[in-house]
């Protein structure tokens, strides 16, 4: 199975930790996206993946149009990836587990797999989207935005539709994160899932947590992935963890206790291979 990834940052220190997990764990097909008002902080570091400068956002919530730049991006560099992932820098990858998920996905011709999967009919209108399709949208459906994987005949989809460079285009005037009739906190969030089902295809869910009840249900104990708070080292490091957000500080127990473990992999992967 063919990944590639989307690392949006702007972050250098959790963003190299990251980006190990991702290259031990999901492929190392990576773009990392640097938000633009950031791309002094990376210019002279070293990373194992390509490094793209993308719009200066600076702001907390919504970076839909580096998002976009960078999936157009990803697209265009791996075209026969299998599967296209999207994450941000405070998420972790413990093992490749998901790919089971994946491929149980493929069969069931879900075309993005995330956490919090929820139709949210009536919530929002996208008329501006509306526009750049050339058709009505009728149901809007959400996946928590810090790491959402599509598949490849969803991309194709929207890179025949030229989506993401008529996004861009649109949105050129905006900044931090506003999008006309969106009041929510990312509009990727809402947009991409409600596009991957207007255009035929479905949208899976891994796990969710209730950030009311604070209660997870599903199969959390792979996939503890929310959007705040941070995950609890005492409580919720998950043995059979496989995707984890969010883990803010490059410090964080999970973490540390996360780099010893690749490290320990890699140790034991070059003594197989000298054997």
């Amino acid at each position: 199975m063919e990944i590639a990834t989307l690392l949006n940052t702007h972050c250098p220190l959790t963003t190299a930790d990251t980006l190990e997990s991702i290259m031990t764990f999901v492929g190392g097909s990576v773009i990392v996206s640097i938000d633009g008002a950031a791309w002094n902080s990376f210019k002279e570091i070293k990373l194992p993946a390509y490094k793209l400068k993308g719009f200066y956002h600076n702001c907390p919530k919504s970076p839909y149009r580096n998002v976009a730049l960078g999936l157009k991006t990803l697209y265009e560099k791996f075209p026969n990836s299998d599967w296209y992932l999207y994450t941000e820098h405070d998420c972790l990858f413990a093992s490749d587990q998901f790919k089971k998920n994946l491929t149980i996905a493929d069969k069931q011709d879900i075309w993005m797999l995330g956490n919090d999967g929820r139709q949210e009919r009536g919530k929002y209108q996208f008329p501006l989207i509306e526009a750049i399709i050339n058709e009505k949208i009728t149901t809007c459906h959400y996946l928590l935005g810090s790491c959402m994987f599509f598949c490849n005949e969803f991309m194709e989809k929207l890179a025949e539709l030229d989506f993401f460079n008529k996004l861009i285009n649109i949105s050129s005037h905006f900044t931090e994160g506003y999008f006309p009739s969106y009041d929510g906190y990312d509009l990727s969030e809402h947009l991409y899932p409600t596009m991957a089902t207007h255009l035929g295809g479905d949208i899976g869910s891994f796990a969710a947590w209730n950030q009311v009840t604070r209660a997870w249900t599903g199969s959390y104990s792979k996939f503890p992935v929310r959007w705040q708070p941070d995950l609890d080292p005492n409580t919720e490091d998950f043995k059979d963890a496989s995707i984890m957000h969010p883990l803010k500080d490059y410090n964080h127990p999970i973490r540390i206790k996360q780099r010893k473990r690749r490290k320990e992999l890699w140790k034991n992967t070059t003594q197989w291979l000298s054997e």
